[in-house]
């Protein structure tokens, strides 16, 4: 020992050690918390992605509908299907920039003395450009029987 140091040489070793260590767990927590935040960012975006995507799906299953209604209202107006297949698009509120293509076929069958007519009507909606981050596209299909 070297009284006229204050202490062993040890200790002034150690003590330079201790604060070594004390800057590595610093530098530790502060890249732990810059990681956690950054993936609390990524995931706050993905789901912001996400509930922007279910929201253009719904609209899309809407303007498929609409294709739909359209073609029941002109079978009721005309009779028969209004035409094989109609495109058009949507430029009015919540479905504007929708294109919906409706198809519609129509078969007679004879039931007894009465011409029955089966009516295939199926509409697709979709927005967007395929394979871009907002695009969508629904399919619905309907049955009737004259």
């Amino acid at each position: 020992m070297h009284p006229e140091r204050g202490g062993s040489p040890r200790g002034a070793v150690g003590s330079k050690r201790a604060k070594g260590f004390a800057l590595v767990a610093a530098l530790s927590v502060m890249v732990l918390l810059s990681l956690t935040g950054a993936l609390m960012v990524r995931l706050t975006g993905l789901q912001q992605a996400g509930v922007s995507s279910a929201l253009l799906g719904h609209q899309a299953h809407w303007a498929a509908r609409a294709g739909i209604e359209w073609a029941v209202h002109e079978l009721d107006r005309l009779g028969n299907c209004p035409a094989a297949t109609t495109t058009f698009s949507l430029t009015e509120g919540g479905l504007s920039g929708f294109t919906v293509i409706v198809r519609c076929s129509e078969t007679t069958h004879r039931e007894g003395s009465t011409n029955r007519s089966a009516v295939q009507v199926e509409a697709e909606a979709s927005y967007g450009a395929f394979g871009t981050r907002n695009y969508v596209f629904r399919q619905i299909a309907a049955a009737a029987i004259l």
